[in-house]
């Protein structure tokens, strides 16, 4: 194993701890409130996280510096993505998924699966927003998809 190797292992289980985070608050969430009560919370906390990452980027970017810093803070090798640049629209299609990977040892149904990560998606959703870039999750390995599609383009 190379350190690079070691490095990626050690990112995937930081994002798996978060994933484990999600699952288990909203269980336990989820038997206080009304399921889709949590879900919609869920849903606009995480947003507002992507809001918040997306803060941090350091101004606005475009859908390239988007893919493009995701392969270079080194998410493409986390991840295992192909990334498909054109002129107003990317892609990212990633094949390795460490927070299906958390909920699958959970013990989550393939239903929480799901509703999980489209949960999660929603930073992705909530920086797209901030940096006024379309975003559209046209595959989802947590509904059954053999990879997920984020696509991003100019409004």
């Amino acid at each position: 194993m190379s350190q690079d190797d070691g490095a990626v292992e050690k990112v995937r289980q930081a994002v798996k701890d978060r994933a484990l985070y999600l699952a288990l608050l909203y269980r336990s969430f989820s038997r206080e409130l009304p399921p889709e009560k949590a879900e919609k919370l869920a849903r606009e906390a995480i947003h507002e996280y992507g809001r918040f990452k997306g803060s941090r980027d350091g101004g606005k970017i475009t859908p390239r510096e988007w893919v493009e810093g995701h392969v270079a803070r080194g998410a493409g090798a986390v991840f295992e993505s192909r990334i498909l640049i054109e002129d107003d629209r990317c892609e990212q299609q990633m094949t390795y998924c460490p927070l299906m990977e958390a909920w699958k040892e959970l013990g989550c149904t393939p239903e929480e699966i799901d509703l999980l990560c489209d949960i999660a998606m929603e930073v992705d959703r909530g920086r797209a927003a901030y940096h006024g870039i379309q975003c559209e999750i046209a595959e989802r390995m947590g509904k059954g998809d053999s990879f997920c599609r984020l696509i991003l383009s100019k409004p």
